[in-house]
């Protein structure tokens, strides 16, 4: 059961991951900044893989990182590297429901009541949040790979 666990743990990396990139992608359409439709539906495009899998990914990697801590006898604070795999973890899930609501300011931008400069505001901020997830992502990958001693003997 723990290695489905583990299988199940890098299918949640790799939709969470591929999600993030997805994001970054739809901001590099011609006119995804400054044309209020193809706002709206890159908006709405990103909004689709945030439900579909950003936050199934996240999930998936808290409920079977939570399940190879308990079954795995590694418990919260024995291995330094796992704490600090753990902590990051726990970071990208709090940084990622911060955000606003961009789909409903890029309608409100086609009605004729929004604005464009408060979206690329909004936009600019969920894409530096979004950088740090990404930095933080591999931060924790890199840190499950290497197991780091972090002042301890390497178990």
């Amino acid at each position: 059961m723990y290695k489905v666990a583990k299988a199940l743990h890098f299918l949640g990396l790799a939709m969470f991951l591929g999600s993030i990139l997805g994001h970054i992608s739809i901001g590099f359409v011609p006119g995804a900044k400054d044309q209020a439709q193809v706002m709206l539906f890159g908006r709405q495009a990103i909004e689709i893989a945030t439900w579909s899998f950003t936050i199934p990914g996240l999930a998936l990697l808290g409920v079977t990182g939570l399940f190879m801590t308990l079954r795995g006898g590694l418990g919260f604070g024995r291995r330094r590297w796992l704490t600090m795999h753990q902590i990051i973890g726990a970071l990208i899930l709090l940084n990622a429901v911060v955000g606003g609501d961009l789909v409903d300011l890029a309608s409100k931008i086609i009605q004729g009541s929004g604005s464009i400069e408060a979206f690329v505001t909004l936009a600019g901020q969920e894409r530096t949040f979004g950088a740090a997830n990404l930095v933080l992502a591999l931060a924790t990958i890199f840190i499950a790979v290497l197991k780091p001693a972090l002042g301890q003997s390497r178990n």
